[in-house]
Parts: structure tokens; C-alpha cells; sequence
């Protein structure tokens, strides 16, 4: 009834006039400042708070300073007075956004958050409120708390960092149970720490890890609701650019608790053990994908961080977690594909794995268990076919140029790429298992051999009409096999060993480099009574010649696959890119092949009707025959010259290459995905051949493949030698091509051996310099002995002298006493006699020491 009687009171003007809302504002700010009593001042407040919504700009004017003044002195002390007072704050520095989402600069929100944070007071004073366990002030501080960061988050931020008590502030509220407060402190704590190390850094070491964790296995890990999420973000702000955040996680082993997030046995099976089928086949929702979605990417911070996943054991667990989780789970294709980017460049491909497939009509309920098999295998199988791309799924059909799935197979093929970049003994293993599959032990349930899969993949005929879904399979089935053969002559040499058609046993081999050696000394057997079989470098050249061939009949039909037959051409090209180049035995066998120059001279001399990729990679090829034809045959870089020049010219042969470079395909390929739109022609149907219109799609969802992160950067390093390898003397010396793995390997070995030689040289150097130390501390310790000990013996001569001149004075002095004593002695014999003779007494004692001292005197003089 009080509050009602002063807020009328407060409204009503002299002689009960109705007064002006500004009239009301001023009086009611007036009193903030002016009354003495807590309940006027909650009085005034209140009735500021409701004219707030209408008055926005009046009472920031007037009653803004007051508010901030009252959050350090009434806040405190009375909870309702704090809590109206932090709900008004809140409505002033609310910002009003516009259409389309735009703040305006001169917004009133922004503009009182801007006179609130110009001093650090209110914001330590808010800070000081947080630790209050009452529901309602704990909740709008943090809601103004929100409001502030939302607004001005640099400036709080910096605020934050000079209040003493803030990390320990929000820290407590951590241990809220009440959801809204845990709900509201976790977003808080996100706004807080995004983008500022410094604050990630003191909440970190206040305890934020330990909590978030708690309230995640509180709610029930991946399969709790929205809370989980939150608080797994705030772990994720807080690792995210920050060494120093990253190193606390792991060093508090918080990353052991990561894989058990995810479902994931903990401790880990054994890696010739299977995982348990409850963490392969999950059920899933839209939360716990989101859920399982946040946890990958805290992981792939701390790999990427952490880098040898090798060298760090506490993460070795986690690999293999994701590993499963990609490759051998019912996990969502976008949940597999964020596991395969963050697996490290390393991960463990070799182990055995099970995977499932869903049975036919079953809608996913009932899934059957496949023969275990390595992961490398069922990485390529992802790669080649996508998810569920295994014997038996042939209920999922559909259009695999959807973003999704071919976001899967990208990642697939980025993972492939990785693992056998710097790993010279892998590459040689696959092609060898490519050449000659290792034959399965008898009794196997296995029914496939991915790399065999791979070299059909590539050698199979393309088939008229090219559907997407066809082009896509060459293409990844080109990239993966670029992989193998960049850069190394050894694999191109084993590469050109490769019957398609031909399957000779090997011999099993223990690990990778036996297989790798046993590999490079096999070749294919062949029938000296039938001609030899095809080559798979052959085969691929006829596929171009084929593929050309059927994307000029398309056209002239008018039909709609020429996009399509474009990336099988260039899907063939890529291969043959990499191939020729310093590989002068490739090239001799490419110049051998009939007709193939003619097949990639056409596309460069046309002036239009041609894919301007299609025309880039062919002078490519072109170029690299020209510049690495160093093998004595029919063919020479004589002969080719005259040609080039007179059918293509040196300056079409350069622009064909600049427009490669310049097309839109080529410049949005980054190292993240190469998964590109699908662009639209002028009737809004896929099929032209210009350039990519980016951000455009025919189909909602839909994208394509030309060519991965890893020809692009060999493409860029290397373009600029063959443009202009065509103008350069025939008879001139070749510049030596870059990118060799076998002489990068040598060096690398070299380095390695200088370094060991160099850690070895400073290891005995460092314990040289310990010895030398070690001796002279030695040294100066004898001096000091010496030296303390001829002082020693200084100072007891110097006694030794003193005591001998006191001896002597002794003996003097008892000589002088001897003489003294005899004269007495002689003296009173002398008074006794005297005595005597005039009759006086002498006592017998006087006597007998007379005596005494006679017989004294004899023995004396013996």
C-alpha cells in the first residue's frame, strides 16, 4: 500500500494536476539522488522502469547516471531496489534493431551502454552481484551482463580483465542447478571469452573446464538437451586461438573425457579389438547431432593444436574414436563428414574395423554386421561411393551430387590425400595391392578389395548419357589416384605396372615397407602366346579419347551432360597432369599412344564450344610431353615444337593456361572443401560450359567436383614453368622439376641424420662444458683449501713462537727462584748454627729438614 501511495504521489502535480511524462522523469530522478530513503529511491525506480518502454531517450537523459550510481550502493542492499534497478538498465541498453537485422549507430541501447561502460565501475559493481544467490538479482545481472557484451563486448571485456574477483565471479556460477541461471551463465560466459585470450585464459585457470564438464555429464553427455550444447560452446570459445587454453585442457587430461562423450568405451578396446556395437549404432535427434557436432570440433582444435597425434598418447584414443565414428557408425553423413576433417594428418587406417549397413525395408531399424576390414579400404570405398557404398545398399539411391553426401566423399578423399602425402612406403603398398591384390586367407568373409575397386573405377569405359553421379565416381577415383603418384617416379614406375584386368597374388607382407618393397620388384605375368594386356596409363588415355569423343556427339544432340562429360575429361587430365610430369617414361609412353596428341591439341586450338578448365589442362599436358621428353624415340621435342607452334601458337598456349587460372572452379578450391555450386545456364538448367556462377545452384543442395585442394597448389607451382616450356630451344637443357618425393625423401633422411649428428655434437658439448665447469668449481675449491690452511698454519707458527718465548720466560723465571731459594737455605743453616752456639734450641723437625735439605743438596750435586 506504501508503494502505491508514493508512486501516486511521485505522478501527481501541485494541487493534484496531472503532470508531463519528461515533468514525471525529471522528479522521479531527482529523487534517486536526493531522497535519504531506500524505499523512495525503490519508489522512484520503479516508476522509472515503467516509463522507460515509452521514454526511452528522456530517462537515459535525466536518470541514467543516477541508475549506474544506485547499482554499486542500492543494489546491494536491498534486493528489490537491485532488481528493478537492473531491469531498467537492461531496457535503456537494449538495442532496437531495424529491418534486415542492422543496428543503427545513433541507437539509444547503443548509446547508454556507451555512457555505462565509460568508466570500469559499473561493470565491477555488476560483477559484484553475481555471487548473490538470490534468483531474481543473479538473473538480470547476468541478462544486463548479456546486453553489455552483446552491445560493446571489447569494452567489457577489457572492464572484466581489471576486476579482481571476475573469473572467480563467474566461476560460481557455474555451480548453479537452477536452469534459467545455468542456462543464461553459459551465454553469458560465451559473449564473455569469444574473441579475447586474456579472458579465456583467467576463467580457464579459474575452474571453467572442470564445471562445463560436470553440468555435460550431469544432463547426460551428447544425448542431454540445449544445456549440453551450450556449455560444450563455451568449452569450444574458450580452446578456440588459445595455445595456452589448449595445453591446460590436455595437461589436466580433460581430453580423456572427450571420446566417452561421444559414447565412446572408455578406456578404449584394444586395436585388434572391435568397438562395441552400442556405440556404432546410435539413435539420433536434431539435439544430439548438434551435440555430437560441438564435441568433434573441440576435437579437432586440440588435434590440430597438438599436431603428431603420434607423439601426444592422450589423443591417440580420441583418432580412433572419430576413425569409428566416420567410417564404421550409422552416425549422420554431416556428423561423418566433420569427423573425417578432424581426424590428424596420420590417423590410424590400418586398424581393423566393423561396419554395418541398414537391411533393405527395414526404414534404418535393423542393420547387418560386415567382415571386419582395414580403414583405409573403407575410406576409399566412403570416397568412391559415398556413405553405405557397399555391397547390399541398394535401397539408398538418389542423387549423390547432393551437398552433403559429396561433402562426405571430399572429406574421404582429403583424409586419403593426408595420409599418404609424406608416407612414400603407403603409396607403394596401395599400388602395389592395386597392381596385384594381397590374396585372402581361406575362409574370409571379406567380398571386396577397395584398391581393386579403385583401379576399375578408373579404368571402366565412361557410358553415354554421363549422369552425376558417374562423373563424380571418376573424378574422386582420379584425385584419389593423383594422390598415389605426385611427385614420386617410384610410384609412377609401379603405377605403369597396373593391369586392369589382370589380378597376380602377392605374397602377404607384415607391415608397410616389406609390402612396399616386395611391391616395386613385382610385375604383371603375361602370356607369351597372347598379346600383353593394357597398361592402366593406356587405358586411361583411350577413356579421354572416348570421353572427348562422346561430350562432341552430346553437344551436337543438344543434350544436357556435356557439364558432366567435362569432369570426366577433366578427371582424365588431372591423372595425366600429374603423371607426365618429370617422368620423362611416362611421357615417352603418352607420345607412343596413337592419336593422343591429336585428342589434346583439338580442345586447346578450338575457339569456343570448350570448357575453359578442359582447354587449360590439355596445354598442361601438352606442356609437360614438351618439357620432360627426355627419352630417345620417334617423337622428340624437335618434332613437337614446329607442331605446337603451327596448330596452337605460343600465345594461345599461354592465355589457355591464364584462363584456367582465372576461372571461378579453380579460385574458390581452398584446403577446407572443394565442393563447389552447381552453376545455372540461362534457362536455369546445369549443363553450360562457362564460367561457374558462384553462390548459384540449380538444384537447392546440389554442388560438383573439378579438382581438390592439393592439384590446385601443385597446378599454381608448376603452371608458370610449362608456359614457358614451349618457347624454350629443343635442344636446350630442361629445368629441373620440383616437388619430387624420392628427393624429398632424401633430403628429409639427410636433414634427419645432420640433426641427430648436430643434437649429438651439442649433447657433448653441453656435458664438455658441464665437465669444465665441474673442474674449475674443483679447482677454485683446492685454492680456497690451500689458501685457508696456509693461513691455518700462519696463525699456529705464529702460536708455536709465542709459546716458546713464554716457556722461556718460565724457565728463567724458575732458574731466578732456584737461586733465591739456595740463598735462603744457605742463609738459615748459617742463623742455625749461630743459634747453636749460643746455646739456643733447634727443634728436631728444623733438624730433620735440615737433613732433608742436605740430602736434597747431595742428590742435587750427583
Amino acid at each position: 500500500m506504501d508503494f502505491f501511495t508514493k508512486g501516486y504521489s511521485a505522478l501527481r502535480g501541485p494541487a493534484g494536476q496531472p503532470q508531463t511524462a519528461l515533468e514525471t522523469i525529471v522528479k522521479l530522478s531527482d529523487r534517486l539522488t536526493q531522497s535519504t530513503l531506500i524505499s523512495d529511491r525503490r519508489a522512484a525506480v520503479l516508476g522509472l522502469k515503467g516509463l522507460t518502454r515509452d521514454c526511452k531517450a528522456d530517462v537515459g537523459q535525466h536518470a541514467l547516471d543516477a541508475l549506474l550510481a544506485l547499482l554499486d550502493t542500492d543494489a546491494k542492499d536491498d534486493v528489490e531496489s537491485g532488481r528493478a534497478i537492473l531491469e531498467t538498465l537492461a531496457l535503456l541498453c537494449q538495442v532496437d534493431s531495424k529491418e534486415g537485422g542492422k543496428i543503427p549507430r545513433d541507437d539509444l541501447g547503443l548509446k547508454h551502454t556507451d555512457v555505462a561502460l565509460s568508466s570500469p565501475a559499473p561493470t565491477h559493481a555488476l560483477l559484484v552481484l553475481l555471487p548473490d544467490n538470490n534468483f531474481y538479482l543473479r538473473l538480470h545481472s547476468l541478462q544486463l551482463l548479456s546486453v553489455w557484451l552483446t552491445n560493446r563486448p571489447h569494452v567489457v571485456q577489457q572492464h572484466f580483465q581489471q576486476a579482481p574477483d571476475g573469473p572467480s565471479a563467474i566461476d560460481q556460477l557455474l555451480t548453479d542447478h537452477r536452469d534459467i541461471i545455468r542456462a543464461e551463465a553459459l551465454n553469458t560466459l560465451q559473449l564473455l571469452v569469444a574473441g579475447n585470450p586474456p579472458v579465456q585464459t583467467s576463467i580457464a585457470f579459474a575452474g571453467a573446464f572442470e564445471k562445463l564438464l560436470n553440468i555435460i555429464g550431469s544432463e547426460g553427455g551428447v544425448e542431454g538437451g540445449s544445456t549440453v550444447f551450450e556449455a560444450l560452446s563455451a568449452i569450444e570459445n574458450l580452446l578456440r586461438h588459445n595455445v595456452g587454453t589448449q595445453k591446460f585442457f590436455r595437461d589436466l587430461e580433460f581430453t580423456s573425457h572427450l571420446p566417452a562423450l561421444l559414447l565412446f568405451p572408455s578406456p578404449p578396446p584394444p586395436p585388434d579389438h572391435p568397438v562395441p556395437q552400442e556405440f556404432s549404432l546410435q539413435f539420433w535427434n536434431a539435439q544430439k547431432i548438434a551435440n555430437a557436432g560441438a564435441v568433434i570440433s573441440i576435437c579437432q582444435m586440440l588435434i590440430a593444436g597438438k599436431g603428431d597425434v603420434n607423439q601426444a598418447p592422450d589423443l591417440g584414443g580420441l583418432a580412433r574414436c572419430l576413425v569409428e565414428l566416420a567410417l564404421a557408425s550409422n552416425a549422420p553423413t554431416g556428423l561423418k563428414t566433420k569427423a573425417l576433417k578432424a581426424l590428424p594428418p596420420d590417423p590410424p587406417l590400418l586398424n581393423l574395423i566393423t561396419c554395418y549397413i541398414p537391411v533393405p525395408e527395414t526404414n534404418g531399424e535393423e542393420w547387418d554386421r560386415l567382415p571386419a576390414e582395414p580403414a583405409i579400404g573403407v575410406l576409399v570405398a566412403y570416397a568412391l561411393d559415398g556413405d553405405y557404398g557397399m555391397p547390399g545398399s541398394v535401397e539408398f539411391v538418389g542423387p549423390i551430387a547432393r551437398r552433403g553426401s559429396l561433402e562426405l566423399r571430399a572429406a574421404a578423399l582429403s583424409t586419403f590425400e593426408a595420409f599418404v602425402t609424406n608416407d612414400l612406403n603407403a603409396r607403394l603398398y596401395i599400388l602395389g595391392e592395386m597392381a596385384s591384390p594381397t590374396p585372402l586367407p581361406a575362409g574370409s568373409e571379406v567380398t571386396r578389395l577397395p584398391f581393386r575397386t579403385l583401379v576399375r573405377a578408373l579404368a571402366d569405359v565412361p557410358q553415354s548419357p554421363m549422369t552425376p553421379e558417374s562423373a563424380h565416381r571418376h573424378q574422386i577415383a582420379s584425385l584419389l589416384f593423383t594422390s598415389l603418384i605426385r611427385g614420386s617416379e617410384k610410384c609412377k614406375t609401379l603405377a605403369r605396372s597396373i593391369i586392369p584386368n589382370t589380378v597376380a597374388p602377392l605374397a602377404p607382407a607384415s607391415n608397410f615397407v616389406e609390402a612396399a618393397t616386395l611391391a616395386s620388384e613385382k610385375h604383371p605375368a603375361e602370356d607369351d602366346d597372347e598379346d600383353p594386356p593394357q597398361a592402366l596409363l593406356s587405358a586411361l588415355l583411350g577413356n579421354l579419347a572416348m570421353a572427348m569423343r562422346s561430350r562432341s556427339i552430346s553437344r551436337e544432340r543438344g543434350e544436357r551432360d556435356m557439364r558432366d562429360w567435362d569432369r570426366v575429361i577433366v578427371a582424365y587430365l588431372v591423372i595425366l597432369s600429374a603423371w607426365a610430369w618429370d617422368s620423362p617414361i611416362a611421357v615417352k609412353d603418352i607420345l607412343e599412344e596413337g592419336g593422343i596428341m591429336t585428342v589434346l591439341m583439338e580442345p586447346v586450338s578450338q575457339s569456343s564450344g570448350i570448357d575453359v578448365l578442359v582447354q587449360g589442362l590439355c596445354a598442361f599436358v601438352l606442356g609437360a610431353c614438351y618439357e620432360f621428353n627426355r627419352e630417345p624415340g620417334e617423337i622428340t621435342r624437335a618434332t613437337l615444337q614446329p607442331i605446337f607452334h603451327k596448330r596452337i601458337g605460343a600465345d594461345t598456349f599461354v592465355s589457355r593456361m591464364a584462363r584456367l587460372r582465372e576461372d571461378a572452379r579453380f579460385k574458390v578450391v581452398t584446403p577446407e572443401t572443394f565442393v563447389v555450386d552447381v552453376a545455372v545456364d540461362d534457362g536455369g538448367l546445369p549443363g553450360h560450359t562457362g564460367p561457374l556462377v558462384v553462390g548459384e545452384s540449380a538444384t537447392d543442395g546440389e554442388g560438383e567436383i573439378w579438382m581438390d585442394w592439393a592439384f590446385v597448389e601443385f597446378w599454381k607451382e608448376n603452371y608458370y614453368t610449362i608456359q614457358k616450356s614451349i618457347t624454350n630451344d629443343p635442344n636446350s637443357i630442361t629445368a629441373e622439376a620440383g616437388g619430387n618425393i624420392d628427393t624429398a625423401a632424401i633430403i628429409t633422411n639427410l636433414k634427419s641424420t645432420i640433426s641427430t649428428q648436430q643434437a649429438e655434437i651439442e649433447r657433448l658439448q653441453a656435458k664438455l662444458t658441464q665437465v669444465a665447469k665441474e673442474r674449475e668449481e674443483e679447482r677454485e675449491s683446492l685454492n680456497a683449501q690451500v689458501t685457508s690452511l696456509s693461513e691455518r698454519l700462519s696463525e699456529l707458527s705464529g702460536e708455536v713462537e709465542a709459546e716458546k718465548e713464554k716457556k722461556k720466560e718460565v724457565e728463567k723465571e724458575q732458574e731466578d727462584l732456584l737461586v733465591l731459594l739456595e740463598e735462603l737455605n744457605t742463609k738459615r743453616r748459617k742463623d742455625k748454627e749461630r743459634m747453636r752456639e749460643k746455646g739456643m734450641e733447634v727443634s728436631e723437625d728444623e733438624e730433620e729438614e735440615e737433613g732433608d735439605d742436605d740430602e736434597d743438596e747431595d742428590e742435587e750435586e750427583e
